[in-house]
Order: structure tokens, then C-alpha cells, then sequence
């Protein structure tokens, strides 16, 4: 199995796609971070605001994840493209160990970008809390609890990434339906819901279940005002990320080899 992972994560680190996809999320995490910073600048009582302050922390979370997406996908769908996957099935027969192999590669991956976007963040608040007499909060376990869960929720969304991958063989359709819908469609539901103040059906959805997860309020993330506790949020979004990846798997390990 550790053979397997270290060539699946050697897949991975040999292409350029991973650090431009990295410096991307650093970058993006940061302007949007920015972003809620200058909005929570408006009334400056909101540094004092734990909420508030991890909204920052995380505000790149909301594009991070997307990118995180693309990884997941790119690394079934180029498999796919270059028709290499044949091959890896057949120099690895255990079907179910490659893939768990896969899978674990590219959670190693997205806690890396999750780790970057995380960063990105805290870099951003920490002069826009200390100028306007805010607070940190890294005295509180909360405030760890959001960060290292926001580099978690991107890790887990590499995973639906890897589900979109092997449920669509085409690299390009697959990943038009991933960016479609986790930079399009599911934000305009949950814009929908967040001023039509359906909190719950906007806690169901992944960008309300991160939010929740998270423990961000800042309205310019379309938080809910009535967010699921930390815990419940985790489970929402784990299942929007995993059950992809479940049925990806269960459907290609009972497939024959055809590439």
C-alpha cells in the first residue's frame, strides 16, 4: 500500500498543475480575504467579533475549495485523457487499493492547499485586526478548531473532485460540471437561500455546511443566522464530498478494464 501512495503521490508532484493550482489558491485566498476584511472595516466593533475574525481566517475557502476541486478531477481525468489508467489498473490488480491510494494522495494534496488558503488568511487579518484594537483570538480553541477545519473542508473537497473524475471520463466535460457547479450554480442557491433567510435548506448545501463548519458569520459568505453546530456541518459536507468518491469508486472497481 505505501508503494502504491508514494507512486500516487509522485503522479501528482511531477506535473506543473499542482503548485500553479497552489500559488492560485494562495493568491485568490488572500484578495478574497482582503475582501472581508475591507467589508468588516465598515464597523470596526466587528475585529472584536470572533465570527468575524475567522471569516477572514477562512474567507478564501470559497475559492480554495474550487481549485481543490479541479485537482481532484485533473488527476482521474488526465488518467482518462492520456489513457494511462489501463495500465495503473493493470500493474496494481488490487482495484480498491489503487484507488484508496489515489484518494489518499490527494488528501495529502488538498490539506496543502488548505494549509495555503488557511495562511493566506491569517496573514491578511492580522494588521486589519491589530490597526482597528481587534482581537486574534488564538487564545481560543475555537478559533484552531475554524482554522484547522478550514484546511480540512478543502481537503475534502479534492475527494469530490476524484468521485466527478471517475463518474466522467471526459476531462473537459468533468471538469465544466465541477467548476459549473461549485462556482455557479451552488453559489446562486445559496445567495437564494441566504436572503429569502431559509436557514436550513442553506445549512444543507455545501457553501451553508462550510460556513457552519467553520464557524463564519460575515455576511458577504452568505452564512446562515441560524447555522448547524460545528459537528453537524462537518457531516453535511463530508457527505457532499464523499458520496461521489463512494459511488466513483463502487462503480469503477466492478468495471472491466477498457483504456
Amino acid at each position: 500500500m505505501i508503494g502504491v501512495l508514494r507512486a500516487e503521490i509522485r503522479k501528482i508532484a511531477t506535473t506543473r498543475l499542482w503548485w500553479i493550482l497552489l500559488i492560485c489558491v494562495f493568491v485568490l485566498a488572500a484578495g478574497y480575504a482582503v475582501l472581508a476584511a475591507i467589508v468588516a472595516i465598515q464597523d470596526e466593533r466587528t475585529f472584536s467579533n470572533q465570527g468575524i475574525v475567522q471569516s477572514i481566517y477562512n474567507g478564501g475557502n470559497s475559492f480554495s475549495r474550487v481549485l481543490a476541486l479541479v485537482a481532484g478531477i485533473a488527476a482521474l481525468g488526465n488518467e482518462h485523457r492520456h489513457h494511462t489508467l489501463a495500465s495503473t489498473y493493470l500493474a496494481t490488480p488490487h482495484r480498491l487499493r489503487l484507488l484508496l491510494a489515489k484518494a489518499m494522495s490527494l488528501l495529502i494534496f488538498g490539506l496543502v492547499y488548505g494549509a495555503a488558503s488557511v495562511v493566506a488568511g491569517v496573514l491578511v487579518a492580522i494588521p486589519f485586526v491589530l490597526i482597528h484594537g481587534g482581537s486574534l483570538f488564538f487564545g481560543d480553541v475555537d478559533t484552531w478548531r475554524s482554522i484547522g477545519l478550514g484546511v480540512g473542508s478543502i481537503a475534502l473537497w479534492t475527494m469530490m473532485g476524484m468521485g466527478i473524475g471517475m463518474l466522467i471520463k471526459n476531462l473537459l466535460v468533468a471538469t465544466l460540471v465541477g467548476i459549473g457547479f461549485a462556482f455557479l450554480v451552488e453559489p446562486l442557491v445559496a445567495v437564494w437561500f441566504f436572503f429569502r433567510d431559509w436557514d436550513l435548506p442553506l445549512n444543507l448545501i455545501p457553501t451553508g455546511a462550510t460556513n457552519a463548519m467553520l464557524g463564519t458569520t460575515s455576511w458577504i459568505l452568505f452564512g446562515s443566522t441560524n447555522p448547524l453546530p460545528w459537528w453537524q456541518g462537518s457531516l453535511v459536507l463530508a457527505a457532499w464530498c464523499l458520496v461521489p468518491v463512494i459511488v466513483g469508486v463502487l462503480s469503477t472497481v466492478r468495471s472491466d478494464v477498457t483504456e
